[in-house]
């Protein structure tokens, strides 16, 4: 090999390992818990979400929430919790994370906060998703007026697509207003961003009937 080359290689190599831990840095994340602590009945959501939201220097506004689920034991604990957020940044670029927590599940990796990141150009559902700072509110509220405590099931699994959807579940539909709580007619059309409450005695293999799902659409996003 001409060994006027070996210069030019290496600095080839210098190059990429820069490259590397470039990318190694920009897509890490803080491992930042969301709730702090397992017992819901003790979790300020909203308050949790703006702490999270700091840690991450996450948008006030423009953060966005899709794929949310919280699963409670009867004893309202948390078993675990995971959500998707698309944040779009002034360069017009969207990052989104991936957040999954686990304080009961079988292994030590899944009881542990898991996030990762990475950057898109476009979120084709960004626009129909909802800000995630209303959903930790409208979670708080629901939660102080005891919508998830129905005792009925060892599990309950709270889920939220984070899209605007029609009436289309079985089981029971109300409406978050002003911070009460409405039962409607579930015959009649209506569409918006919900939240369903789905009940089961495993942490897993929940199904939606009458008997074991309630829906909620939440405020200022149903019509």
């Amino acid at each position: 090999m001409n060994i006027k080359k070996w210069p030019l290689i290496v600095l080839a190599f210098f190059a990429l390992f820069l490259s590397v831990i470039y990318f190694v840095n920009s897509n890490h994340v803080k491992e930042v818990l969301l709730f702090k602590e397992n017992d819901f009945n003790s979790v300020n959501s909203t308050e949790s979400w703006r702490h999270f939201r700091k840690e991450l220097n996450l948008s006030q506004e423009n953060v966005r929430i899709q794929n949310f689920q919280l699963i409670l034991d009867k004893n309202n604990k948390i078993y675990s919790v995971k959500f998707d957020l698309a944040d779009k940044k002034d360069t017009g670029k969207i990052t989104v994370y991936h957040y999954s927590n686990c304080f009961s599940c079988d292994t030590k990796e899944e009881n542990r906060v898991n996030i990762s990141k990475n950057s898109v150009r476009e979120w084709k559902q960004y626009d129909k998703m909802m800000r995630a700072e209303s959903f930790f509110k409208s979670l708080h509220v629901l939660k102080q007026q005891g919508f998830f405590n129905t005792n009925k099931f060892n599990y309950e699994l709270i889920v939220s697509t984070g899209w605007i959807e029609r009436i289309g579940l079985e089981g029971e539909y109300f409406l978050l207003e002003n911070k009460t709580i409405h039962k409607i007619d579930h015959t009649k059309p209506r569409k918006g961003l919900s939240l369903q409450v789905i009940g089961n005695n495993l942490p897993h293999s929940f199904s939606t009937d009458v008997e074991t799902t309630k829906s909620i659409f939440l405020p200022d996003y149903y019509q």
